[in-house]
């Protein structure tokens, strides 16, 4: 009688609420205690009020629910009184989880409820079905006949709900699908609009997740519904499952241009019309090769365009309208570029969203007539008046927003743009924007290569955000590839050099320092450009004590090195005193910045400034030793007119160290190599990489098999003495052939010819023989091909008259009528 209604509950959360946290937690540990008490009674509608107020609290506080909760819920959902069953179908998708038991014994009751003749009861298991299908596959496949009959239902509402229940249903037991699929197919045509709508939402969720080759058969029944229905949230739907089914069949395309391009003319709902776009994109019905797409994509672009052109308009159909465009524009660039006033004003919103979708159709529709005011634009969004003064970081932007003072700056949009304007993401994303109109498929856009590096330049300079190194790498690209502007590029950074706001831009930060760092490689590499070489060394060294990337420090010290070779060479045709006092302090000033990185931490970083160093060194002591040349002057001779000149023409006007340096940094130009252009250079015919130069793989592995003192023989017996060897030089061949072959023969252990009978050791076998012919014929086809062997004519006939025979198988005889009466050798 006195029991707390949820009503008492409320007002006394409220109460103690305002008063302290230990008070309302006080509170709501005396309220959990009554509702155990009233879950352990046996009065229901008590039970059903504990339960309704536990349900609240559960929404409100992260508390888990009482002992039993779930039980107490099952006995209510038994109830016969309808509105204390309403309360336990209520309150059972807080109380079942997957690991609940008691949902067991509810199976009955819900069959009991789903099938009763009383039409209020089956709406109350259907509201809570949805979720506890989705957890239990037991009970989906119990529950899976009633819900199949009840798609039968007289009531409308009941159909609905038991449609809706199919999708959980489903997924907990997939092989239900098969056997209610024609049942869902038949809500299609339904006389109701709720029934249909559920069930093209079913169908759309199905093929979402499953792909739309099965749900191609469902065709007809659709389009019934796209041409049929006034609906526009079902024909949402509709245009929706269309943009899965036309990928997978083309021959929707040309059935659906009629009614879609009539929706698009027609409707004023720009959900409806966003849609129809996506569809079209989806299925190709803009593709530029269609002859029905060009008008289809003007009734698109004209429907899109006449929201943005209102400026009174609502904002959630400006950025429909901007989202739809970025869209066309991949097919239709021509026609979006009509509306590009209107798109940039759109910059200014001061809602995000529409910025950022405005800002990435502006990117989009950029070509080489208006990248100039596009690019412009930009800029000035990037560097607002007193914008680059005291940036605020992300989290004071956050601050400010979330401050006192955010409600009534938030009606004013001005002051919204602004704070917009300064933020530093979308700072950065503006100018990642900018870098990438420029540098978009290789400044196919850019017709003005000066106007892009002073863009670049001015783009380093004022936005801040960290995009010095992409500055950079544009920059050493423009430069590297077109020769024509690197005077200009050599020009502005020479003043950026000298600039005092570069080095605040740079120190500290790494991520900045990408404009120094091009400056510096640039204005070094094409050093004969410079204006004034004697200053920008100054600049360069000036950042060798404050620069903070240590990554720098040996770019300094080469661009230094090189801008001194180039000075050199120019002071050479203008020797004079001057010029070598002049150099010899430019030398010093040079020497005594790098001394400071002989002990610097980075191993190149000494190794260059060493070199460099030493170098300076021998450049000092020549232009200390240097003298000039003496004066021309010429001695008479007497009756000779004029005389002759005794200076020396060989000594030039300037000391020659001045060169010692330049051929170091200009013997070749500096190129730019396209990353592919190695794959456009054809092999030539013939050559074949995989081969050996030296037949098998090079010497051979037996040595002993390898006769060294033949092969010496053979190449020897083929060495030309040169021209002019008459018949004395072929007598000396002969000599010297017959010398090499007793050399031969004693290291073989042979007697020489006259000395005695040939030894055994020394005959050779017919088997021997083959193969000793066989290595010399090889030895010969191998010679025969080698370039670098010299082949003589005596040799080929020597091999005609050999007819294989040894010269030491000559048979010893004595000549008896010799006048010395000795016994000789004959060979």
């Amino acid at each position: 009688m006195f029991e707390r209604t949820l009503q008492d509950l409320i007002r006394g959360l409220r109460a103690h609420k305002a008063s302290s946290k230990a008070q309302e937690e006080a509170f709501l540990a005396e309220a959990m205690n009554e509702i155990r008490d009233e879950l352990k009674g046996k009065d229901m509608a008590l039970k059903a009020e504990g339960i309704l107020k536990v349900c609240y609290l559960m929404m409100l506080y992260p508390i888990p629910p009482p002992v039993g909760f779930a039980f107490h819920v099952v006995e209510v959902m038994s109830s016969p009184r309808f509105h204390l069953k309403q309360l336990g179908y209520l309150a059972a998708p807080m109380a079942f989880t997957g690991d609940t038991e008691e949902v067991v014994l509810t199976v009955n009751g819900i069959k009991k409820d789903l099938m009763s003749s009383h039409l209020a009861l089956p709406p109350l298991p259907l509201t809570a079905l949805p979720h506890l299908l989705a957890f239990s596959p037991s009970l989906s496949h119990t529950l899976h006949p009633d819900l199949l009959h009840l798609l039968t239902h007289s009531s409308p509402r009941v159909r609905k709900r038991a449609v809706l229940c199919l999708l959980p249903c489903w997924e907990a037991f997939p092989e239900g699908l098969r056997e209610g699929f024609p049942r869902l197919r038949e809500r299609l045509s339904d006389d109701d609009s709720g029934v249909v709508g559920a069930a093209v939402g079913v169908v759309m969720e199905l093929a979402r997740r499953q792909g739309g080759k099965n749900y191609l058969p469902l065709a007809p029944e659709l389009f019934g519904i796209l041409t049929g229905s006034s609906n526009n949230w079902i024909l949402i739907k509709v245009v929706k499952l269309f943009a899965i089914l036309t990928p997978l069949e083309p021959r929707l395309v040309r059935k659906l241009l009629p009614p879609i391009t009539s929706l698009i003319s027609s409707t004023s709902a720009i959900s409806l019309l966003y849609e129809c776009v996506r569809t079209c994109i989806v299925g190709g019905m803009l593709d530029p090769d269609r002859a029905e797409a060009e008008p289809l994509a003007r009734v698109c672009v004209e429907k899109l365009g006449g929201y943005l052109r209102d400026e009174g308009g609502d904002q959630n159909l400006r950025y429909i309208a901007l989202l739809a465009m970025v869209k066309i524009i991949p097919t239709h660039p021509h026609m979006i570029v009509e509306y590009q006033d209107e798109i940039l004003q759109s910059l200014d919103d001061p809602d995000i969203s529409i910025r950022m979708r405005a800002l990435e159709l502006v990117s989009s529709m950029v070509d080489r007539e208006n990248i100039r005011s596009i690019v412009d634009r930009l800029l000035a969004h990037l560097a607002p008046s007193g914008a680059t003064e005291g940036l605020p970081t992300a989290a004071a932007t956050l601050a400010a927003f979330a401050g006192p003072s955010f409600a009534s700056s938030s009606q004013d949009p001005s002051a919204t743009s602004a704070r917009i304007t300064l933020s530093p993401a979308y700072r950065l994303l503006l100018a990642q924007r900018l870098l990438g109109i420029i540098a978009h498929d290789t400044y196919a856009n850019v017709t003005d290569f000066e106007w892009a590096v002073s863009v670049l330049v001015d783009v380093a300079f004022v936005s801040r955000v960290g995009v010095g190194a992409d500055v950079r790498d544009l920059l050493f690209d423009i430069v590297g590839r077109v020769k024509s502007v690197r005077p200009f590029a050599v020009s502005a950074l020479e003043r950026c050099l000298n600039d005092d706001r570069l080095s605040e831009l740079s120190v500290g930060d790494e991520a900045e320092a990408g404009l120094l760092e091009a400056s510096i490689w640039i204005c070094g590499e094409y050093s004969s450009f410079l204006s004034s070489p004697l200053t920008v060394i100054s600049s360069i060294l000036l950042h060798v004590s404050h620069i903070a990337p240590s990554s720098l420090v040996s770019i300094i010290v080469q661009s230094v090195a090189k801008i001194f070779a180039s000075y050199c060479v120019a002071a050479s045709s203008s020797w004079s005193a001057s010029t070598s006092s002049e150099t010899r302090s430019l030398s010093l000033s040079i020497r005594s910045g790098v001394e400071s990185l002989h002990s610097h931490s980075g191993n190149e970083v000494q190794e260059r400034a060493i070199e460099l160093s030493h170098l300076l060194d021998f450049i000092d002591a020549d232009l200390a030793s240097y003298r000039p040349p003496a004066t021309s002057t010429k001695s008479e001779i007497p009756g000779v007119s004029g005389g002759f000149d005794t200076s020396s023409s060989d000594q030039p006007t300037y000391p020659k160290s001045l060169f010692l340096l330049s051929p170091l940094y200009s013997s070749h130009e500096l190129n730019a190599v396209a990353v592919e252009a190695q794959a456009f250079i054809s092999p030539p015919e013939g050559l074949n990489i995989d081969l050996d130069i030296v037949p098998g793989g090079g010497f051979p592995t037996d040595l002993e098999s390898y006769d060294m003192d033949e092969e010496s023989e053979e190449e020897r017996s083929t060495v030309d003495l040169g021209e002019g060897g008459s018949k004395g030089m072929e007598d000396l061949r002969k000599i010297i052939r017959q010398q090499e072959l007793e050399d031969q023969q004693r290291r073989k252990g042979q007697k020489l010819k006259g000395k005695g009978k040939k030894s055994d050791s020394a005959v050779l076998t017919a088997e021997e023989k083959a193969e000793k012919a066989k290595r010399k014929a090889a030895r010969k086809a191998k010679a025969k091909d080698d370039p670098y062997y010299l082949h003589d004519e005596r040799d080929d006939k020597d091999d005609k008259d050999d007819n294989d025979d040894d010269i030491d198988e000559i048979p010893i005889v004595h000549l008896d009528d010799t006048e010395m009466g000795t016994t000789g050798q004959l060979e």
